[in-house]
C-alpha cells in the first residue's frame, strides 16, 4: 500500500473514494493505519448513487460512516437524486455504469477541491485492471483504450493497482473487518459483470496464462499509444479561433491513417469535460479520418472538410444533437424517422441515391444541393415545398448534402434530392 501511494510531504491530504466493498474498506483500513507513520490526513467521500433499492444504498452509506468513525476518519455522503443516473445515461446514449461515472467524477473533484486534497484514492485491483482491458477489447478501443490503466490520471491515484483481489479479502479476514457486497455486481446486463462471472472463468479455465500476457499487451499498447499520440502531434497541429478548432485538410490526409485518428481523438481530448461524456466511436472517425464522409455530427459538435480544411465546430455544446450513420442495406431509425436503404431502387417509392457510408444529420444554413443549374439550399428548399424550416435534417455522403428532408405533422418526406443515378456501390434511400 505505501508503496502505491509514493512519496508525499509531510501533511499531505487524501480523499479516500469508498464505496462500502472490499476494495475501497481495506484501503480505507490500510490508510488509516498508515497515516501516523507518513503524516498525512485522510478524507472520506462515498457516493449513493440512487440506482439500487433505498434500503440497500443508504445500508452501505451507513456502513461506511460507521467505518470512518470507527477510525477516526472524517467522512462525507454525497447522495444522487434517484433516477438521475437513468436518465443522463438516456439523454447521452451511454450505459448506466458510464452516467454513474460521470456523477461519481464530478462528487471526487469537488470534494477533493473542498477539502483540499492532492490526491483522489481510488481502490482498482489488478483484476480491474484486466476487466477494464477487456471490455475494451470487446468494444474495439484503440491503442490508448488497451493501455494498461496508470497508477495515476490526474487527481486520481490508485495505491492498490499492484495488489489482487485474492490479497485484499485475505487482509480484511485477518483483521476480521467486514464490507459491503453490491448486489448489482452479479446483475449481468451490466458489460462488468458478465466478463467477471462469465468470460473470466472461461479464460481461467482454457488459457491459463491469460492474465500475465494481457498484462504484457497492455504495456505494449501503452508504448505504442505514448509513440502515436507524440508523432501526430508533432505532425498535425490544430489551431482554435474562438470556438472552431481547425487544421490544413491536405496535410491531414498525407498522414498515415492512423495519425489522422489519433489526431482527431487529440483535439477532442482538448474540449471542455462536459464534451467528452459521450465520445465518438472509433469507426466513426475512422470514416471521416479516410475521407469516407464529409461530416461528422458528434452530438456537441461537427467535423467537416471545409474549405481545404479540417474544421470542429462547437456552435451547438449546449444543444441536443443528432446523427445516424448508414453503411449498407437496411431500415435505420432516428428519433421519429425511419430510413430504409435498398441495393437497388424501390419502383414507386420516393427517395435517393447516394453512396454510403451516409450521415443523416442536422440542417447548417450553409447547406447545398446544386439543382438545375444552381445551388438550392435547405431553407429555401422548405419554404417553397410548405414544410417548417425548423426541423429539417440534411442527409450526406462523402460528396456533399444529397438530401433535405422535412418535417410535417402528417411525417417526414424528402424536400429536395440531388440530381443523381444510381452508380456501383450506390444505394437508394427512401423515408418513413
Amino acid at each position: 500500500m505505501a508503496a502505491g501511494l509514493g512519496h508525499w510531504p509531510e501533511g499531505t491530504v487524501f480523499l479516500a473514494a469508498v464505496s462500502g466493498g472490499a476494495d475501497s474498506t481495506a484501503m480505507l483500513v490500510a490508510l488509516a493505519s498508515l497515516r501516523e507513520g507518513f503524516k498525512f490526513g485522510i478524507r472520506c467521500l462515498h457516493v449513493e448513487h440512487g440506482i439500487r433499492s433505498a434500503v440497500e444504498s443508504r445500508g452501505d452509506a451507513v456502513a461506511v460512516e460507521a467505518l470512518c468513525a470507527k477510525l477516526g476518519i472524517s467522512c462525507s455522503v454525497v447522495s444522487i437524486t434517484p433516477g438521475n443516473v437513468e436518465q443522463t445515461a438516456k439523454k447521452h446514449g451511454i450505459g448506466i455504469e458510464a452516467a454513474a461515472r460521470l456523477y461519481r467524477h464530478a462528487a471526487w473533484n469537488a470534494e477533493a477541491r473542498r477539502v483540499g486534497a492532492a490526491r483522489i484514492l481510488v481502490a482498482h485491483t489488478r483484476e480491474d485492471l484486466l476487466e477494464t482491458v477487456l471490455m475494451r477489447i470487446l468494444r474495439g478501443s484503440g491503442p490508448a483504450g488497451l493501455a494498461a490503466m496508470p497508477n495515476t490520471r490526474g487527481r486520481i491515484l490508485r495505491p492498490l493497482l499492484d495488489r489482487s483481489r485474492t490479497e485484499v479479502l485475505a487482509y480484511l479476514e485477518e483483521r476480521g473487518i467486514p464490507y459491503r457486497t453490491d448486489s448489482t455486481n452479479a446483475d449481468l446486463k451490466y458489460l462488468r459483470n458478465r466478463i467477471r462471472h462469465t468470460l473470466i472463468p472461461c479464460l481461467d479455465e482454457f488459457f491459463p496464462a491469460w492474465r500475465r500476457t494481457l498484462r504484457d499487451m497492455s504495456e505494449t499498447q501503452r508504448m505504442a499509444a505514448d509513440f502515436l499520440r507524440d508523432e501526430a502531434s508533432a505532425r498535425i497541429f490544430w489551431k482554435k479561433e474562438d470556438r472552431v478548432w481547425s487544421t490544413p485538410g491536405e496535410n491531414f490526409f498525407s498522414q498515415a491513417p492512423i495519425l489522422r485518428e489519433e489526431a482527431l481523438f487529440a483535439v477532442l481530448d482538448r474540449l471542455p469535460v462536459k464534451c467528452r461524456e459521450n465520445p465518438p466511436k472509433r469507426r466513426n472517425l475512422r470514416l471521416f479520418a479516410r475521407g469516407a464522409i464529409g461530416a461528422l455530427d458528434l452530438g456537441f459538435a461537427v467535423l467537416k472538410r471545409d474549405a481545404g480544411r479540417i474544421t470542429l465546430n462547437l456552435p451547438r455544446i449546449e444543444e441536443t444533437g443528432f446523427s445516424l450513420l448508414i453503411k449498407e442495406p437496411g431500415i435505420y431509425k432516428l428519433k421519429r424517422l425511419s430510413i430504409r436503404a435498398f441495393s437497388e431502387r424501390n419502383t414507386g417509392v420516393a427517395g435517393f441515391f447516394a453512396a454510403p457510408p451516409l450521415v443523416i444529420r442536422q440542417n447548417y444554413p450553409e447547406d447545398y444541393i446544386i439543382q438545375g443549374g444552381r445551388k438550392r439550399r435547405g431553407a429555401e428548399s422548405a419554404r417553397k415545398a410548405g414544410f417548417p424550416v425548423f426541423g429539417l435534417i440534411t442527409a450526406e455522403d462523402s460528396r456533399g448534402p444529397v438530401a433535405f428532408i422535412g418535417r410535417r405533422r402528417d411525417g417526414f418526406m424528402i424536400v429536395l434530392a440531388r440530381e443523381e443515378e444510381a452508380r456501383e456501390n450506390h444505394l437508394f434511400f427512401s423515408t418513413e
